[in-house]
């Protein structure tokens, strides 16, 4: 099935976008959306994960190292247990740069005023009195399953994997990165 152009780069540039250049790109915007982050309050505390809270530069860019380099170590190591030879980098690059779509959540940060957690724990009913946060969630959701999806494409070509092994492999993979990131966050910061 043969379809736009424009969508196939949204979804799947890595057919064309790997090695060095989808690196040093996917750093480049990784670096932008932890300052911006920092800046409009969000933080990225995990391989998925997204909260609205006052970080410094410094933490920011930590939390992102961490999830990156737990998302990278993980994959790379079921792409050796799971797929036919392949190359480092390309996944390394092609990985860092599935992160990009959250650039659109770190810049909705700017418009949302989240709740206190306090607040939230004691009457969780305040979220959705909250417009603007409701807003941003219901926003994240979509770029979110987009991250996913290019995660998915950028694991399957560079590793030149199908069927069940991939979307299992997957599965797991992007589970087991999700909670050595939060545990690293965790213990680290």
């Amino acid at each position: 099935m043969k379809y736009n152009k424009s969508i196939e780069w949204l979804i799947n540039p890595f057919t064309r976008l790997a090695g060095w250049c989808a690196l040093i790109l996917g750093v480049i915007l990784s670096v932008v959306m932890a300052i911006i982050g920092s800046y409009s309050g969000v933080a990225f505390d995990g391989v998925l994960d997204i909260h609205f809270l006052k970080l410094s530069v410094v933490e920011s860019l930590s939390m992102t190292g961490l999830s990156l380099i737990s998302l990278i170590i993980i994959f790379w190591i079921t792409g050796l247990i799971i797929a036919k030879p392949f190359r480092f980098i390309d996944l390394a690059g092609t990985l860092i740069l599935t992160k990009t779509p959250y650039i659109f959540i770190a810049l909705i940060g700017f418009m949302v005023t989240p709740p206190d957690p306090i607040y939230i724990i004691s009457k969780p009913e305040i979220i959705f009195q909250n417009s603007g946060f409701v807003i941003a969630l219901i926003l994240s959701i979509p770029i979110t399953v987009w991250s996913v999806v290019l995660m998915f494409n950028a694991y399957k070509i560079s590793c030149g994997l199908k069927g069940e092994a991939l979307a299992i492999s997957f599965t797991i993979a992007l589970i087991i990165a999700e909670v050595i990131s939060k545990t690293l966050i965790f213990f680290i910061m």
